[in-house]
């Protein structure tokens, strides 16, 4: 938790400035959306009003939706994904990630996995992050557990 605190406001001093350009992130739903966002981020910055932030904003939306349901010390969870929506997901944030950062990894991530431009945006942005930075695979297996029915 704190580590997505620190993130947290990190992501919302950066975003204090974009008020004009929320409404960008709420339209990102599917990944094709969110890569040209991150590209034009990339390319030409973030800037209120441009193509870029709305990228700012998806990363902060993103973490900010999951803040008040993580518990302090454990990784960023994501369940019910994948094209069956049966695959779980987790990764550890770090101290720092920065919008450059998220979008790099999102843009990567795409091109190394041309299938996932057919999946929902958050899909591509925890892939993308769990790619990077990976959580004990013994917290993958507990969430695995966790959606077994008991006998």
């Amino acid at each position: 938790m704190k580590k997505i605190a620190k993130l947290a406001l990190g992501v919302m001093l950066g975003a204090a400035g974009m008020a004009g350009s929320a409404h960008a992130a709420a339209d990102i739903e599917d990944s094709e959306t969110l890569i040209l966002a991150c590209q034009s981020l990339l390319d030409n910055g973030a800037g209120e009003g441009s193509k870029g932030a709305a990228c700012k904003e998806f990363v902060t939306g993103l973490v900010l939706a999951q803040e008040e349901t993580l518990t302090m010390g454990e990784p960023f969870r994501a369940r019910r994904i994948g094209p069956k929506e049966d695959q779980n997901a987790c990764f550890e944030l770090p101290d720092k990630l920065s919008y450059r950062d998220f979008a790099q990894q999102v843009v990567g991530y795409a091109g190394d996995n041309p299938d996932m431009r057919q999946r929902p945006a958050f899909e591509l942005a925890v892939r993308a992050l769990e790619r990077k930075y990976p959580c004990n695979p013994e917290d993958l297996k507990d969430m695995e557990d966790a959606d077994t029915p008991a006998e």
